[in-house]
């Protein structure tokens, strides 16, 4: 008898330190559920909704996750999983496949750690603890959670059931019709590509014509045809200028063959020929250019400009030719003998009566140079060593109390600036990275930076602010780390966006807009903003975010 008390005891004492799952049931919400204004359907859901002991249990899917604000890691070695409230979004995935699941499923409580916000979870200790289902992390919306944790607004009621808001941006998917490809918005009306039978509801292509679309922005429905594209041309890439929508389409067999058009949508729909100002909101060099069969065009300027062994450009419909200053030069840049993945159209900028270009002899590739073409002498002039990417702009000199032409430029890491009405040249900051390139402005107090690796996929984004204003520079602010980044800038916002997952924690869009800073997990395809609204398209929708 003593020996089975001792065996007894034995069992008890070890059973804290046994890792076992307890099997539970679940029920399906017998209520309505919504999150930011979407209504979750549970029936068809793969991870559906699921009620414990009378508390709502969500699932802690990536998407699902993300669409509330919240980023999930898990840590294999220690098996842990941890939650944290970060403010980043993404658009809403309803997981539905073909089977209807049952009123009742089979659930465990998670054996594994847990920490929230940085706090470590006791789950065997919780009176509503973390549960798996399907292999699937479920997360209980207490009180304790869903509004101390993660700053949720939280109702019930029988009329409208539970809803839950959170406080992230609410990216809203936008059902257009016959939709194919990216969208633009003046704040009345969405723009967008398609084409002229393409019933977006039945998922069915009845039609072969490519076409830009309009619809009021309050009503989705009425859709109506703006632009029909040539049979050659497909997708419009849209802009906006001064407060207009421009958009551009490429129509031709090859870049020799074909050509790029620009058009502009005005005030009562119509459509016109027209080049977007693309102006930064500051005083600027211009670097937006098309290449076409006749060089490259300067977009908002009647110049053309052809780099090759001669240089020509057009300004009023007159055209001249420049000799080249040294033999065998060639538009482009470069680095240690390196060339940076960046277009010719990258390496030219406009301002003022003067044509800036960086370029590279073959004779001696190491490093490209600064030029300067002055368009009122037809003279080219080689004004500065060892220039890779460079941004212009009008600045204040101090000590003249003047107005100058500023140039910043990369120096093998190194921003350096140059001012013109002196020539003073001094250093801004050591960057440290080698393949830094200086990519452009935002606003009149802002340039950004793009730094990566020539032949790698690390990229970061740097803020460099009092530049434009000549005043001196400040430290540079990463904004974020990325991998295969592509970036766009609309007035006074930066959004960075990679077609691919991330490094760390698979941000896809990322959008710095001043001191404020947007997340988004979706992988975009195309982006767009407009004051406020930023619009995106991922591999499956148009989404629209509201930028606070």
């Amino acid at each position: 008898m003593k020996k089975m008390l001792v065996f007894l005891l034995v069992v008890v004492m070890l059973l804290p330190t046994l890792s076992v799952s307890a099997k539970e049931s679940a029920t399906l919400p017998a209520f309505d559920v919504s999150f930011n204004g979407q209504n979750i359907e549970s029936d068809y859901r793969q991870f559906p909704l699921i009620v414990y002991k009378d508390i709502t249990y969500v699932p802690m899917t990536y998407y699902d996750c993300r669409y509330l604000g919240l980023t999930t890691a898990w840590d294999s070695d220690t098996r842990t999983l941890s939650i944290e409230k970060s403010g980043i979004t993404c658009a809403y995935r309803d997981y539905n496949w073909q089977w209807k699941n049952s009123k009742t499923n089979e659930v465990k409580v998670c054996d594994f750690n847990i920490i929230v916000n940085g706090k470590e979870i006791d789950n065997s200790k919780e009176a509503y603890p973390l549960l798996t289902f399907r292999d699937v992390t479920y997360f209980p919306l207490t009180w304790r959670f869903a509004v101390d944790e993660f700053g949720w607004e939280y109702n019930f009621d029988s009329e409208n059931g539970l809803v839950i808001t959170s406080d992230n941006p609410h990216a809203e998917i936008i059902n257009l019709p016959n939709r194919q490809g990216s969208i633009a918005t003046n704040g009345k009306y969405y723009y967008y590509n398609g084409t002229d039978g393409y019933n977006y509801y039945e998922g069915k292509n009845y039609g072969d014509k490519y076409v830009v679309y309009a619809t009021p922005v309050d009503d989705i429905s009425k859709a109506e045809v703006i632009y029909e594209m040539p049979i050659m041309g497909r997708s419009a890439e849209f802009s906006v200028g001064e407060g207009d929508i421009y958009f551009s389409y490429f129509a031709g067999g090859s870049p020799v063959t074909g050509n790029t058009y620009f058009r502009k949508i005005e005030a009562d729909g119509s459509v016109t020929e027209g080049y977007p100002p693309y102006h930064y909101y500051g005083q600027h060099g211009r670097n937006q250019l098309q290449a076409n069969e006749n060089g490259i065009s300067v977009s908002g300027d009647e110049a053309y400009i052809q780099a090759a062994t001669e240089f020509s450009y057009t300004i009023d419909g007159i055209e001249t030719k420049v000799e080249p200053i040294e033999e065998g030069l060639t538009t482009g840049q470069r680095r240690n003998g390196r060339k940076p993945n960046y277009t010719t159209a990258d390496c030219i900028k406009i301002f003022g009566d003067k044509i800036y270009y960086t370029a590279f002899s073959q004779l001696n590739s190491e490093d490209s140079n600064l030029y300067v073409i002055d368009t009122k002498t037809a003279t080219t002039t080689k004004l500065i060593d060892g220039v890779c990417g460079f941004h212009i702009y009008n600045g204040w000199v101090d000590e003249l109390r003047c107005d100058s032409t500023m140039i910043i430029y990369d120096n093998n890491g190194i921003l350096m600036r140059y001012t013109e009405i002196n020539g003073d040249v001094r250093k801004i900051e050591d960057n440290g990275e080698e393949g830094m390139i200086l990519c452009g402005a935002v606003g009149s107090q802002t340039v950004y930076t793009v730094q990566k690796d020539i032949f790698g996929k690390k990229t970061v984004v740097k803020a460099f602010d009092c530049y434009a204003n000549g005043s001196g520079s400040r430290k540079g602010t990463v904004f974020e780390t990325t991998t295969g980044t592509f970036y766009k800038k609309f007035a006074d916002k930066l959004c960075v966006y990679t077609h691919g997952e991330s490094a760390d924690d698979q941000v896809r869009l990322f959008v710095a807009d001043g001191g404020n800073h947007y997340r988004f997990s979706d992988a975009v395809t195309s982006v767009f903003v407009y004051d406020d609204i930023l619009l995106y398209t991922n591999y499956e929708n148009a989404v629209r975010v509201d930028l606070k």
